[in-house]
């Protein structure tokens, strides 16, 4: 996730950015953050295939208590203190500058987090990974002389679909050397499992249940007045303007602390209806229903403690072809 790109304030009249290396201090801004268990700010030399396996398992973790959908920032802030917490000298935000011809051009680039001085990790939440991605994790490994990266896409129902690992021009133990991303092998044993959907369960909550019979009938209505193919901000819109209509209490765009372990994160997630205090409502108009999007409304029942959730799906010739229930599972956390 990169913080900025190309765009930068100028140092020396006429060139933006540029500035001479010179044995006095390069460093014009502030340091970037340093998470270390270690007083230098490095930790013990650990073979990169270990690193990157430790590295895997602790975005496992985050993955597995925040869920899909959240912000960069929120997983990279996860990330970098479960790393901490595993003992993994960790920087975050590290900036990147570019040494042309002996001159360092100060382009604004920061990687998102640099583990043990060794593997970068670059944070991405996306629908999907692009080519401009991996071209970004190069550019880091290019230009910071590091080999080893891995692009993290949190944005999936199960972390292991989201890994991809670059290697720029190293071997260890007979690995050939690649200039190119592969997918990362996970083991088995480390890699989390899909979500816990119980479409067709009740949810234990009378209340709820009674609750999403008569949300399932307004987004019916909704439906048969407008029909597919329209924005989900006016599908939304219609939506809760039914439930008002039917005398049903709700909270729109409700705000959802994420906390990691137990330190509180400055992110927040967002909530797109919550009904009654006891239904959460996702509201969409999509192509395909996929796993990420059912996973993200499982996250969030988890972190609200709610126990029912509905993901509407407007884009459809008959909304009942549309809905599927997510009922969180009587052992989960």
């Amino acid at each position: 996730m990169a913080r900025s790109e190309i765009g930068c304030g100028s140092t020396v009249p006429g060139l933006c950015g540029l500035s001479r290396t010179r044995k006095r201090s390069a460093f014009v801004c502030s340091p970037s953050a340093v998470y270390s268990a270690s007083s230098d700010g490095y930790a013990a030399h650990v073979r990169p295939n270990e690193l990157t396996h430790e590295i895997i398992g602790a975005a496992i973790e985050v993955h597995r208590e925040l869920g899909p959908g959240k912000t960069e920032a929120a997983y990279e802030r996860a990330l970098a203190h479960e790393l901490t917490l595993r003992g993994l000298a960790t920087r975050v935000q590290k900036p990147v500058p570019v040494v042309y011809k002996g001159v360092k051009l100060e382009c604004g680039f920061r990687l998102d987090v640099l583990v043990s001085d060794t593997v970068v990790i670059e944070v991405k939440s996306v629908e999907g990974v692009l080519p401009v991605h991996r071209a970004q994790t190069l550019t880091y490994l290019k230009l910071g002389g590091w080999k080893l990266a891995l692009l993290l896409n949190f944005n999936v129902a199960v972390l292991k679909e989201g890994i991809e690992r670059m290697v720029l021009g190293f071997e260890e133990q007979g690995e050939s050397s690649l200039g190119a991303p592969n997918r990362s092998r996970v083991a088995a044993g480390n890699a989390n499992t899909a979500p816990s959907l119980h479409s067709a369960v009740d949810s234990g909550d009378a209340e709820a249940e009674t609750l999403a019979r008569e949300i399932i009938a307004s987004a019916m209505e909704v439906h048969r007045e407008l029909g597919p193919g329209l924005l989900p901000s006016a599908y939304d819109a219609c939506l809760c303007h039914e439930l008002h209509l039917r005398g049903m209490p709700f909270e729109r765009k409700r705000a959802l602390a994420l906390s990691y372990k137990g330190v509180q994160l400055a992110e927040l997630d967002e909530v797109d209806l919550l009904i009654g205090g006891r239904v959460v409502v996702s509201s969409n108009a999509l192509t395909q229903v996929l796993p990420v999007h059912e996973a993200r409304l499982l996250s969030q029942l988890r972190l609200g403690g709610w126990k029912l959730g509905l993901l509407l799906n407007f884009n459809t010739v008959a909304l009942r072809e549309g809905f599927r229930r997510v009922v969180m599972s009587r052992n989960a956390k």
